[in-house]
C-alpha cells in the first residue's frame, strides 16, 4: 500500500539514502528545511530594536537635561533680577552696586534666608562681583561649597555700575553661578 504522506518525506528520504551511497549527497543543491533557519533574522531585528531603543532613551535623556539647564538659567536669572533691584541690601541709588556693602552682605540676614530658601528647593547658588580695574572677582558663597567639585551649574551676569569709593565707578557685572544639590 502506498501511502501518500504529507510533503512525500517517504520519496525525500530514500531519495537522500540513495544519494549518500553513491556518494551525490555532497553535490545535490536541493536542501531539507531545517527548523532554526529564522534565528539570524531574529538576531538582527532584536538588534535593530535594541538600537532603535538606545536612540530612543539617549534623546530623551538629552531633552530632559536640556530642559533641566533651562530651569537653572530661568532661576539664576530670578535671582540676579532680584539682586539687582533697589531693595537689595547692596544696591544703592540708580541701580549702583556699594562696593562695601556687597563685601558685607554675606554677614546679611537676607544672604542667609535666600540661600536656605533655595537649598529647600534643590539649588545653590553664589554671587561674583566683577569690574574694570580689579584683579580677581569678589565670591560670595557658602562656606561649605567647594566650587571645583560642582559640575553643571549655570551663570547668569548682569551689567552693574560698582561705587567704589566716592569719586571711583567703574562698570562691572554681577553673575549669579546656580546648580543643583
Amino acid at each position: 500500500m502506498n501511502i501518500k504522506t504529507p510533503f512525500n518525506i517517504r520519496g525525500r528520504v530514500k531519495n537522500i539514502q540513495n544519494k549518500f551511497s553513491t556518494g551525490e549527497f555532497i553535490k545535490d543543491e536541493s536542501a531539507v528545511s531545517e527548523e532554526f533557519t529564522s534565528l539570524p533574522a531574529l538576531a538582527v531585528v532584536m538588534i535593530g530594536f535594541t538600537l532603535f531603543i538606545l536612540l530612543v532613551y539617549n534623546t530623551y535623556s538629552a531633552y530632559e537635561e536640556r530642559i533641566d539647564s533651562i530651569k537653572k538659567y530661568q532661576t539664576a536669572d530670578f535671582i540676579a533680577v532680584k539682586l539687582t533691584n533697589a531693595d537689595c541690601p547692596f544696591i544703592d541709588e540708580a541701580g549702583i552696586v556699594n562696593y562695601d556693602k556687597f563685601i558685607s552682605f554675606k554677614d546679611n540676614p537676607l544672604w542667609s534666608k535666600i540661600q536656605q530658601e533655595y537649598k529647600t528647593a534643590g539649588y545653590g547658588f553664589l554671587l561674583q562681583l566683577r569690574c574694570d580695574g580689579m584683579d580677581d572677582p569678589v565670591v560670595i558663597k557658602d562656606d561649605s561649597v567647594d566650587i571645583s567639585r560642582i559640575n553643571n551649574r549655570v551663570a547668569v551676569s548682569r551689567d552693574v555700575s560698582v561705587q567704589l569709593n566716592h569719586a571711583i565707578r567703574p562698570n562691572g557685572k554681577l553673575t549669579v553661578v546656580i546648580w543643583r544639590v
